[in-house]
């Protein structure tokens, strides 16, 4: 598992968490919904990931189609991997107290791994939204959960 996805392959991971940031923090009202909704945003996806050179162009023209203005950093946490601590270039270890925010720029920033985790959104679009898809199942459980543990 990782990035909160049913994934051991870090590229669908990153791949996956693209979309679904994307998703979670979509304008409900104006972006895809009703009965063909998943299939819009896996073509939407597929769509930007063809006319992409790297992550960047991805996420501008996939939060254009799935009326996304910006992106949330809430959505960005991932109480798994999360971490309070920053390594800094002389190798030392900068920890933080208290919650911090998680802009998630390990992905955003990844030159190296940038049109490769692109042409995984391009040629792998399926998985990448089943894996986006089962995330959301599993937090739906987990929310109804902790709904019953507040009664």
């Amino acid at each position: 598992m990782l990035l909160g996805f049913n994934t051991e392959n870090e590229i669908k991971a990153k791949a996956a968490m693209l979309v679904y940031v994307i998703y979670k923090s979509r304008d409900a009202k104006r972006g895809p919904s009703g009965l063909d909704m998943w299939g819009q945003i896996e073509r939407f996806a597929k769509a930007a990931a063809k006319r992409s050179e790297g992550i960047d162009d991805f996420v501008n023209s996939f939060k254009r189609k799935i009326a996304c203005s910006t992106i949330n950093p809430y959505w960005m946490r991932n109480d798994i991997s999360a971490t309070n601590a920053a390594v800094l270039k002389d190798g030392s270890i900068m920890s933080f107290v208290g919650d911090l925010r998680v802009f998630g720029l390990e992905i955003f920033d990844d030159e190296e791994n940038g049109k490769e985790i692109v042409e995984c959104l391009y040629s792998k679009t399926q998985i990448v939204i089943l894996l986006v898809r089962d995330r959301l199942e599993r937090e739906k459980v987990f929310a109804q959960e902790d709904v019953k543990n507040e009664d």
